[in-house]
């Protein structure tokens, strides 16, 4: 998978950039949109994420460019802006096919809704994107399930079968774990932050 973030405050997209390639994205940041404009057939982005305060007006203009050229129609575009749109701007991105506006820091609703967007699109897939499995620390079970959402060193983690998480407390360390990302296998421990009976909060130590 591809982003191209088009950005002149860096800063601003940081938090979804960083999520973004957390979850396998190979990012490429422009800081103008007519730059961008002028690279787009080589960049091939699966993903835009456009930066809607620094370019208020252009933001629809490089849109529209996109939207004109068939090669690009399924290319799934995001907004970030750091206050809600007026109205009329959100009935222009409705009609321009944006996906979703997003605030410059992602909640973990957010996160979870880029997700499942770009898994609808087969843009990241289960298998090849993210693994997560433990060894429960009480009776060393094998707990598997499905990685939700993962930004820094936080897991969002949905166990296969829920009823294996009901005695892990907040605060419990569990050392004996397999975390996959693309190709790289790592075995970090984690701690529990917070456990709501259907998914874990986990944090990578």
């Amino acid at each position: 998978m591809k982003t191209l973030l088009i950005t002149a405050s860096k800063d601003e997209t940081d938090n979804c950039a960083q999520y973004l390639e957390s979850i396998g994205s190979e990012n490429i940041t422009y800081r103008w949109p007519v730059k961008a404009m002028d690279n787009i057939s080589e960049i091939d982005p699966h993903v835009l994420v456009i930066n809607a305060d620094d370019f208020p007006r252009l933001w629809k203009t490089f849109v529209q460019f996109i939207r004109a050229d068939a090669k690009f129609d399924k290319v799934i575009i995001f907004l970030v802006s750091g206050s809600d749109l007026s109205e009329k701007e959100q009935e222009k991105a409705q009609v321009l096919g944006i996906k979703k506006v997003l605030p410059r820091k992602l909640t973990e609703t957010d996160k979870k809704n880029v997700y499942n967007m770009l898994v609808q699109e087969d843009l990241v897939t289960e298998k090849t994107s993210m693994q997560f499995a433990f060894r429960h620390p009480a009776d060393y079970r094998i707990v598997t399930g499905r990685i939700m959402s993962m930004f820094s060193s936080i897991i969002i983690f949905k166990p296969e079968r829920r009823y294996l998480i009901d005695n892990i407390k907040p605060g419990t360390v569990i050392k004996s774990c397999t975390l996959k990302i693309g190709h790289t296998t790592t075995e970090p421990p984690v701690k529990v932050l917070a456990n709501n009976g259907l998914e874990l909060e986990l944090q990578i130590l």
